[in-house]
């Protein structure tokens, strides 16, 4: 596997990501946090790294001729090495978990991409609506789109399993959270597709 994806895991794996992460969620729990999950990591990787002549950046163009940005790269400047990775952030009973091969359909037509991380968030349905009806006018659409049902997991995971000619999944980063509430995040991974 690729060094600085290696470097981003172990941020990923790191009680400081976790730490940060569970603050984002106390501050941000009313809105999908895929772009503020990806800027912490951008500033994470970036404390460690751009010393060595490496960094994270956001919304990266990927050709000038055209408006394709890709969620994050990673890239050795000495080495003129890059690492395309896309995001996606969902609920277990999002619309696009819930389409067949939504998932996988998109990691085949990203082809800019090298990696996909998909941020899978759940947990307790009824305490995040006790949360939001204490603080907000009106509650989000998130609380109705958890599951207690675990058969979201197994699709999740059979979906990116068809994917196997393709490329590689890791075995799934679970990270929970205590703040505002308990939230579950559980981030797969995919990695290296087969250019065509």
């Amino acid at each position: 596997m690729n060094k600085m994806f290696n470097q981003l895991l172990s941020i990923i794996e790191s009680d400081e990501f976790k730490y940060k992460l569970n603050e984002l969620n106390d501050n941000f729990f009313n809105l999908k946090q895929e772009i503020h999950i990806r800027n912490l990591l951008v500033e994470l990787f970036n404390q460690k790294h751009k010393e060595q002549g490496e960094r994270a950046i956001a919304e990266y163009r990927v050709n000038p001729n055209k408006n394709i940005r890709i969620d994050l790269a990673l890239i050795n400047k000495p080495l003129k090495e890059r690492i395309l990775i896309e995001f996606k952030y969902h609920f277990p009973e999002d619309r696009q978990i819930k389409r067949t091969k939504s998932l996988s359909r998109y990691f085949k037509e990203r082809t800019e991409c090298d990696y996909l991380i998909s941020i899978i968030c759940n947990d307790n349905e009824e305490t995040r609506k006790d949360f939001e009806n204490e603080w907000l006018i009106k509650n989000t659409i998130f609380a109705n789109s958890y599951s207690k049902n675990p058969k979201w997991r197994k699709k999740i995971e059979e979906e990116f399993e068809s994917l196997k000619s393709e490329s590689k999944c890791l075995k799934p980063i679970e990270i929970t959270v205590e703040k505002p509430f308990e939230t579950t995040s559980l981030l797969y991974l995919r990695k290296e597709k087969i250019k065509q």
